[in-house]
């Protein structure tokens, strides 16, 4: 456990007084870890755990350095299971406040190989456990408007063990979809973590198969989804740490996928190198004017054309992460501008083609445009607050005052940018 790691980050042991988590899959890997820090700060910790022995050691393990715990064999896919691991909650510390949904079983083979029976394991402990896990809890949690729900993510679209990455997609859009259900003063968080590339057993497990059928050496496959601040895997107490960290916020995360790697780095516990926006490409030096007085078809193009070279300029930065941190830049990205990168690329390309056209003869071509304006306009502020909010991320990543500058400096051109397109074009046709 990173006590060192917790208190640097502004945790202490009264953090989580009072407070009372259920976390399932926390006999190993991330969930040991993560409990363990959850009772270092206070809270009373219900291991739900399918494997007795490791469920034991890890009730054990957190008694012996003064927290409370108690272990509850529990099989999430089963409701009754479930049910029965509520009740010895809710006698042994009387409510729970935190349910992280961690367990999980992965099967690895190709999608022809791996039988249905794989699927339908995968399916019931990977998704439909959670669905359980929140019916069981989640409705004391809104009768007395406090709780937190926690999702457990992955990458998706990764070969060799689909049954496991498509779960984990799901989870994601039954995290969206729960946080959206919720009411604003529900008193309820709830959010989607990212762990990346963790040093767990199951993650050595997987070093017996995956990276053979990639054709990747374990050393190359480590490697592919390269953590932010790390040289390899992330270790499972740095990993627990920065999820605890979240947990606390829990309110500041409503809605969101979130990961250790930036409340470690905003701690100057790591140093993130290599990052969306940490690695911004230099923006061209003959950038467009922000004025749009007197603004024309060609200004207007202009500032078009130069948005289409800052979303390829964000293509290229995006695709040099690793997979996994890949994952969550691009879904953060989609979420704050309400479109996809290549959403982006493509709509910044339809957009100059039209304003190409408004010197063309005829009306038809203006009153296209004009027809398109509100969703334009409303779409680039979206992206300028985007990049805005990426230069408030970047004052966090990013420790170096030089490498900081250059990012800022790329960041506000690209906000100026939008913004000033979306007020040229209400001039041109409003």
């Amino acid at each position: 456990m990173r006590i060192d790691f917790l208190q640097k980050m502004g945790m202490n042991e009264q953090s989580l007084s009072g407070k009372v988590a259920v976390v399932t899959g926390a006999g190993r890997g991330i969930g040991r870890e993560l409990a363990r820090a959850l009772a270092w700060m206070g809270a009373k910790v219900v291991i739900a755990e399918i494997d007795s022995a490791t469920g034991v050691a890890t009730e054990q393990l957190i008694q012996g350095e003064g927290g409370e715990s108690l272990f509850v064999q529990t099989d999430v896919a089963d409701e009754r299971s479930v049910a029965s691991l509520k009740e010895q909650a809710i006698a042994a510390y009387g409510k729970v406040d935190i349910l992280v949904n961690n367990a999980l079983v992965t099967a690895f083979g190709s999608i022809l190989e791996l039988p249905l029976e794989a699927w339908d394991l995968t399916h019931r402990v990977n998704l439909r456990g959670a669905v359980i896990g929140v019916k069981t809890f989640l409705p004391e949690m809104l009768e007395h408007k406090e709780g937190t729900v926690v999702m457990v993510t992955s990458a998706e679209g990764m070969g060799y063990a689909a049954p496991y990455f498509a779960s984990k997609t799901a989870l994601r859009s039954l995290s969206f979809s729960l946080a959206t259900e919720l009411e604003e003063d529900s008193g309820v968080s709830v959010f989607i973590f990212g762990p990346g590339m963790v040093d767990t057993p199951g993650f050595q497990e997987s070093l017996d198969y995956m990276p053979q059928r990639m054709g990747l050496s374990p050393h190359e496959f480590i490697h592919l989804g390269a953590n932010a601040g790390y040289e390899g895997l992330m270790p499972a107490e740095d990993c627990a740490a920065g999820f605890a960290y979240n947990i606390v916020h829990a309110r500041n995360c409503h809605g969101q996928i979130v990961d250790a790697f930036r409340p470690l780095s905003m701690a100057g516990l790591i140093q993130v190198q290599h990052t969306a926006v940490g690695n911004a490409s230099p923006e061209p030096q003959s950038a467009p004017a922000t004025t749009t007085d007197g603004m024309s078809a060609a200004g207007a193009l202009q500032l078009s054309q130069e948005l289409q070279e800052i979303m390829a300029a964000v293509k290229r930065e995006t695709d040099e992460l690793g997979v996994f941190q890949r994952a969550w830049v691009a879904r953060t990205f989609q979420q704050r501008s309400g479109l996809t990168v290549d959403d982006w690329l493509r709509t910044a390309h339809n957009l100059s083609a039209d304003l190409t056209a408004l010197d063309l003869p005829g009306a038809a071509n203006r009153e296209k445009l004009r027809s398109r304006l509100p969703w334009f306009k409303t779409s680039l502020d979206r992206l300028a607050d985007n990049f805005h909010k990426n230069c408030e991320d970047a004052k966090g990543w990013i420790k170096d005052p030089e490498a900081l500058k250059i990012a800022l400096k790329v960041l506000e051109h690209r906000e100026k940018t939008a913004s000033a397109l979306s007020r040229a074009l209400d001039e041109l046709l409003g």
